[in-house]
């Protein structure tokens, strides 16, 4: 692990850690003696995302990753994809590097679904899982398996055919994030994001994302498999959604996790950036400052 003392981002702390040649970087805010919480981003989100709530929080150690494929981290090999499970194994190289016997979870969107299964994998190191809307990965049937893996191979074979896009300037590259059906983001959010997210190249701009995150997985979970991972959950959990109705994305699964309470501050997807972001920290203030024993 390495780290620079060199503020960023609200005097947020840099860190990179080696997982076995993939170079992941991170940010760190807070109290160093607080309640350690490693927060994940959502897909072509980046570390950054987690500024706005990181102000907020009360006695913790965030450290926010830039999970591999995103913002400062490295891409996984040209022949490699992003699967769900690859990121558990990330978050702990993380915390191995880090020192960290026992840590809480903080997850937004993807994030989330991996703390969900990083939590489950790890039920006596995990001391709390915050998720922000979002619980479980989508999962398909047995017999859905083989097509799934058909498309994904097919999928990734054209966007590695095609050029990533370049925008012209800074303001397109943004409007790409500020109007992109329910992810969207606002202006001050977007040119969050950008700050670990974009880079100049050439006549233009463009996002550092791994196109290949584009790419439909080669495998989805079965719902036992799910279910597996969420009824292996021991510490309390805090599902915050911005609606009410998403919790019909999680096909019941929700019913199988054991200390799970689910609250709804109304608000955009990434509502712990935005106009919520108020709210929001102060019940995960209350949920992390909460005895687990």
């Amino acid at each position: 692990m390495t780290s620079s003392a060199i503020p960023l981002l609200n005097n947020a702390i840099a860190h990179r850690f080696d997982n076995h040649g993939i170079s992941l970087a991170a940010l760190e805010w807070g109290d160093p003696d607080g309640l350690p919480v490693i927060a994940l981003h959502g897909w072509l989100d980046n570390a950054a995302s987690f500024a706005p709530l990181a102000e907020r929080l009360e006695g913790v150690r965030l450290i926010a990753i830039d999970l591999a494929g995103h913002g400062l981290s490295d891409h996984r090999s040209l022949d490699n994809t992003y699967n769900i499970w690859q990121d558990v194994a990330d978050v702990y190289t993380v915390v191995e590097q880090l020192g960290l016997s026992t840590f809480a979870l903080l997850g937004h969107s993807r994030g989330a679904m991996i703390s969900t299964l990083a939590a489950g994998a790890y039920p006596e190191r995990v001391s709390h899982l915050g998720l922000i809307d979002s619980f479980v990965p989508q999962a398909i049937k047995e017999a859905e398996l083989p097509a799934q893996l058909a498309l994904s191979i097919e999928d990734k074979h054209l966007r590695l055919r095609r050029e990533p896009r370049i925008y012209a300037t800074r303001d397109e590259a943004l409007a790409s994030r500020t109007s992109r059906g329910e992810a969207r983001l606002s202006l001050a959010s977007a040119k969050l994001i950008a700050e670990r997210g974009l880079r100049h190249e050439g006549e233009g701009f463009r996002w550092r994302a791994d196109e290949k995150l584009k790419v439909a997985s080669e495998v989805k979970l079965t719902p036992a498999i799910v279910r597996a991972f969420v009824e292996c959950i021991k510490c309390p959990s805090l599902l915050l959604l911005s609606d009410p109705q998403r919790t019909e994305r999680f096909y019941g699964m929700d019913q199988h996790a054991q200390q799970l309470t689910i609250e709804i501050i109304e608000g955009t997807h990434h509502f712990h950036m935005e106009e919520t972001v108020v709210p929001t920290a102060q019940r995960l203030n209350q949920f992390f400052g909460q005895s687990c024993e």
